[in-house]
C-alpha cells in the first residue's frame, strides 16, 4: 500500500507519537514531571512496554488509563567498545536514549 506523504503530514505532524497506557508512577526532578506509562501489550504473547513522558505538570494518578500525545526526541550516550560474541571483533556501541515530552498547549 502507498501512503500519500501529503495526507499523512497533514493528520500527523513529525516525530509526534499517540501514548496509551496506565499510570505507573511518577516522580518530579529539576522541575519537570516524569511519569512512567504502562502500555498495552500488542497481542497475547508479547510484553507490555513501558515508557516514560516528561512534562509540566501531573498527568493523572497511579492506575489511571491515559491518551496523550508526545514529542519523541533523543540523544547519544557515551560510545564504549564491546567483543561481538559471534565474530569475536572489537565494536564500537554508541547507546541511543529516547525520550518523550508531553505536547502541552
Amino acid at each position: 500500500m502507498k501512503i500519500d506523504d501529503k495526507k499523512v503530514h497533514n493528520v500527523i505532524k513529525a516525530m509526534v507519537v499517540l501514548v496509551v497506557g496506565r499510570i505507573e508512577g511518577s516522580k518530579t526532578y529539576e522541575g519537570k514531571r516524569y511519569t512512567q506509562i504502562l502500555t498495552p501489550a500488542a497481542d497475547a504473547y508479547s510484553r507490555p512496554q513501558l515508557v516514560e513522558i516528561r512534562s509540566k505538570g501531573r498527568l493523572g494518578e497511579k492506575g489511571e488509563e491515559i491518551s496523550c500525545h508526545c514529542v519523541l526526541g533523543g540523544f547519544q550516550r557515551k560510545a564504549y567498545e564491546t567483543k561481538d560474541k559471534q565474530t569475536g571483533e572489537i565494536v564500537k556501541v554508541v547507546p541511543v536514549e529516547h525520550t518523550l515530552d508531553l505536547v502541552e498547549e
